[in-house]
């Protein structure tokens, strides 16, 4: 009756079957990736409890895995808890630092915080390794606006507007941006600033009229008017009807007195008050005299005179009347006819002009007409090595790799390795291999002693993923040099072999990356981070004994670099008994006292001691367990993990004053928050010296319509490891009262051994005499077990007549097993009994799953024998002794109040009546079990 009082039959039976399969399927996780793939799908469905519940489960059988800790930080995220979720995606790139989903999850984590330099500087480290990804891209650009810095975000908004050429909304917020940005050089008089802003803005959009308007306007401000006529008149190409254009044109040719053109132009355009206005301002500068007023009317009577032209020409360029200029060569070659000469000097006027285009195209036709001109060779080649450039930049990789051809062709060896060099990078970016090896190998031809095309070459190979070969030519590199300048190629080396292991890594290519971390090694033994990523990838592969070697090879080439003693001490706690756990924490201990301030020490010796005092609790070692924690926590006196731990400790013990005191540091979350409060009151539940209890049993035959009940109230009082019991059991009957006193003691000798001893006497209904005695042991077996030898007896009261016995005196012995796991409790017993020189058993088992403590809990048992169990016969509800008795039952406790427990637990008896020989003579018998506990 004890500890069985739970209640409802067959609903809380299935309750039991479902639970009890649920911590089945929980522990049939084999391996960590069962454990991240199933987190990953419940996540996916919205069951973030549940796969908080795997991570739990995952962390027990791998504390250290990153995956499992980052989906911790993600489950933190999602409930908005931003702390935890930091600290455990933390944790979770301490682990594995090129854990590409914990540093997204930060990145948003910072962003929410309002730690936007945080968010950015994980933004950076992603995207070291995915350049491309667009949306991260985006995520920089919003932190950057969150930082206030436009600059840097209009910036970045170039950059992936290249990269992303088609995506419109990624130009629009482009363009956008260098509009604030020359807006605000306007205010602040940086007209150079302002000019180049808006030069990009109409060269990013031609189809804009206030782009051309404002790099007009910005050229006006600069004293510029000539560059400004120029964008005028392509403004006017464009939107050939623009009256804000129309007159930007007219207030130009005024200021530089070029009224006949003024004056036609405002006619072609029907600006009638314009013209009218104009025609009065020519009139009064046609009063002034210039010699060139009058060339210029030479030059109009005869366009093929030289003398007139020459000075005509050179008075337009003086004045940087470019235009003007243009129209009189232009004049005058279609009366003289076209000539080298007179190219160049166009040319020479669209240089001045900054027409870069025109002089583009008029030098590739110069070239055409007179390719042994050196002059217009060299300005060919620098026209076509600018192109080749400004092509790379748009990557328009074709085009580069074209010009730079003709550079190449075309220049001395300096230029052509530059070219060469050029197309290199170009088929590099445009991922034409071939091409990229065959301008390679060109370079050389022409530079055989650089041993720099060596690492090129190493570049291509990695590119073409050839990592076999990648290596191999830097390694011959590493071999060809000396001095600093080996240094800097071993330095390259790492920096390559690490990008190959990252992308191994990323296809979980683990013992192919593991190859090249040997080869590193080979190549570099002094190279600390290659130990790193040994230890890592052996760690991966499952190879424990290699990774236990990479790890002290690391402490013994590297002393002072504790990362290695670390993760030794980490290894061996992961395969470590409780006296193998003793050596490694005197060791680290050891080192902690030498180095007290180490963070990483500090952290890696607190969750030793966490996993440590665990496995001592595990096995009865509660004391033992609270001094290791009381040593941590001099050098981590705020952690609530050990505090908590400690109040595990303190539980095991049966210090429950403390063990509440303790437990009560840990965190719940929101959900957890309610079993956590059911959880103490369970705690000061005990912490009580006194308990009160009262029980009732309702019973019934199947053929019958009469109840049987029997009630019973007891006192407990706990002192230390003591245990005192007192008990009355009362039932009443058609032939009287019975009445049964009870005193019982229990003693915990350690941690480990415990006795039972009760006494009992009734009058009637109850046997006359009752003693029982038995030995509780905890063993390592099995992980842990504890077992029962036990031996009683009992005097059968003379009113239970129909037992064919002459002698009604019961002897039993007990041998039983009781076996924990987190939330689940196995007790089995076998009762041999002996009546009358006959030999009875019974066995019965007792099923219990914890819902929030050890007094709150669902319950199934049975029990199958010869004979009744031991508690029925104290009872003396029939006397089914000699034949086939069975009995099933479930129940349900649970926590009323801080100090107040109550249960229910209903039975099913069913036996063979009338002795072995009857047929088909069977009883039921139910009973129902009521219990409120008070403790104070």
């Amino acid at each position: 009756m004890k500890s069985r009082i739970n209640g409802g039959i067959l609903i809380l039976i299935s309750l039991c079957i479902n639970s009890t399969l649920t911590a089945q399927a929980k522990l049939s996780l084999d391996n960590r990736l069962d454990f991240v793939g199933k987190v990953k799908k419940q996540f996916e469905s919205g069951e973030w409890e549940a796969g908080k519940n795997t991570i739990h489960e995952g962390l027990k059988v791998y504390p250290s895995d990153s995956d499992l800790i980052m989906l911790s930080g993600k489950y933190y995220y999602n409930k908005n808890q931003l702390d935890k979720a930091r600290y455990n995606l933390n944790r979770a790139l301490g682990v594995n630092p090129n854990n590409i989903d914990a540093k997204q999850i930060l990145v948003n984590v910072e962003m929410e915080s309002k730690r936007y330099s945080s968010a950015i500087c994980y933004v950076n480290e992603i995207l070291e390794i995915k350049p491309y990804w667009r949306e991260l891209w985006s995520k920089k650009i919003e932190l950057y606006e969150l930082q206030n810095n436009h600059i840097e975000a209009n910036r970045l908004r170039e950059r992936i507007s290249k990269i992303y050429p088609k995506d419109n909304e990624l130009k629009k917020d482009y363009l956008y941006g260098l509009e604030v940005e020359a807006h605000y050089s306007r205010i602040e008089g940086k007209l150079d600033e302002a000019i180049a802003l808006s030069k990009k803005l109409l060269k990013e959009d031609t189809q804009r009229e206030d782009y051309y308007i404002d790099v007009v306007n910005d050229h006006l401000k600069a004293g510029d008017a000539y560059v400004a006529l120029t964008y005028v008149e392509r403004g006017l190409k464009q939107f050939p009807k623009s009256t804000m254009l129309i007159f930007k044109k007219a207030g130009i040719l005024a200021d530089q007195n070029r009224y006949s053109e003024l004056l036609t132009f405002l006619q072609k355009n029907a600006m009638q008050d314009q013209y009218n206005y104009y025609l009065k301002e020519a009139a009064r500068h046609a009063k002034e005299s210039d010699p060139a007023v009058l060339y210029g009317k030479v030059f109009l009577g005869n366009l093929g005179d030289t003398e007139a032209f020459s000075y005509v020409f050179n008075d337009a360029l003086g004045k940087q009347q470019y235009q003007v200029a243009l129209n009189l060569l232009n004049k005058h070659r279609q009366v003289v006819g076209g000539s080298k000469e007179l190219s160049v000097k166009e040319l020479a006027i669209y240089n001045l002009m900054r027409n870069e285009p025109k002089v583009a195209s008029l030098t590739k036709e110069l070239f055409f007409l007179y390719p042994m001109d050196s002059d217009i060779k060299e300005a060919y080649v620098k026209i076509m090595l600018q192109e080749g450039k400004d092509n790379m930049v748009e990557e328009r990789y074709s085009e580069a790799i074209n010009a730079w051809e003709q550079v190449s062709l075309h220049s001395d060896n300096m230029l052509k390795r530059i070219a060469k060099t050029s197309i290199f990078n170009a088929s590099l970016a445009q991922g034409n291999y071939n091409e990229a090896l065959k301008a390679l190998n060109e370079l050389d031809f022409l530079e055989p002693d650089n041993k720099d095309l060596i690492v090129k070459r190493a570049d291509l190979y990695f590119q073409q993923k050839d990592y076999q070969n990648a290596t191999s030519a830097y390694e011959q590199a590493i071999a060809f040099s000396k001095g600093e300048e080996k240094r800097r190629n071993l330095d390259g080396y790492a920096n390559m072999v690490i990008q190959i292991i990252n992308n191994l890594n990323h296809d979980f290519r683990y013992k192919e990356a593991l190859k090249f971390i040997k080869k590193w090694l080979e190549v570099d033994p002094h190279y600390q981070s290659a130990y790193h990523y040994a230890i890592k990838f052996t760690h991966l592969t499952g190879d424990k004994n290699a990774m236990h070697a990479y790890a002290q090879m690391g402490a013994d080439r590297f002393p002072k670099d504790l990362f290695f003693k670390i993760k030794l001490a980490e290894i061996d706690a992961q395969y470590a008994d409780i006296e193998k756990y003793a050596e490694i924490y005197n060791t680290l201990f050891l080192e902690l006292k030498a180095n007290p301030y180490n963070e990483h020490l500090i952290n890696a010796f607190t969750q030793l001691t966490e996993k440590y005092t665990l496995d001592l609790i595990e096995n009865n070692l509660g004391e033992v367990s609270i001094q290791k924690i009381d040593t941590a926590m001099i050098y981590s006196p705020m952690n609530k993990s050990l505090k908590y731990i400690k109040g595990l400790a303190y539980e095991k013990v049966k210090k429950f004053d403390s063990a509440y005191h303790y437990q009560s540091y840990y965190e719940p979350s929101i959900v957890e928050s309610d079993a956590f409060i059911k959880r103490l009151n369970y705690l000061k539940y005990k912490s009580y010296k006194n308990q009160l209890s009262l029980n009732l049993l309702g019973s019934n035959h199947a053929d019958k319509f009469s109840m049987n009940t029997l009630s019973a109230i007891e006192y407990s009082r706990l002192e230390n490891r003591d245990t005192y019991t007192g008990r009355v059991n009362y039932a009443g009957r058609p032939s009287g009262k019975g009445i049964q006193v009870q005193g019982e003691w229990l003693r915990d000798w350690n941690d480990r051994s415990s006795t039972l001893l009760n006494v009992a006497s009734a009058n009637q209904f109850f046997p006359d005499i009752t003693f029982n005695a038995s030995f509780y042991r905890y063993l390592k077996f099995f992980n842990g077990v504890q077992y029962e030898v036990g031996v009683g007896y009992r005097k059968l009261s003379e009113d239970i007549s129909d037992i064919k016995a002459s002698n009604k005196e019961l002897y039993n012995v007990v041998g039983g097993v009781s076996k924990e796991w987190d939330e689940f409790r196995l007790n089995m017993r076998l009762n041999g009994l002996i009546l009358d020189e006959n030999w009875l058993y019974n066995f019965s088992l007792d099923a219990r799953y914890f819902l929030y403590s050890p007094k709150n809990y669902l319950t199934v048992v049975g029990s199958l024998g010869s004979s009744p169990d031991v508690e029925l016969i104290d009872y003396q509800l029939y006397s089914g002794f000699s034949v086939l008795n069975t009995m099933v039952g479930a129940g349900y406790q649970w926590n009323l109040y801080k100090n107040l427990y109550g249960g229910v637990l209903g039975t099913w008896y069913n036996y063979k009546a009338g002795g072995l020989n009857s047929e088909n003579q069977y009883k039921n018998l139910y009973n129902l079990y009521v219990n409120i506990n008070v403790a104070f």
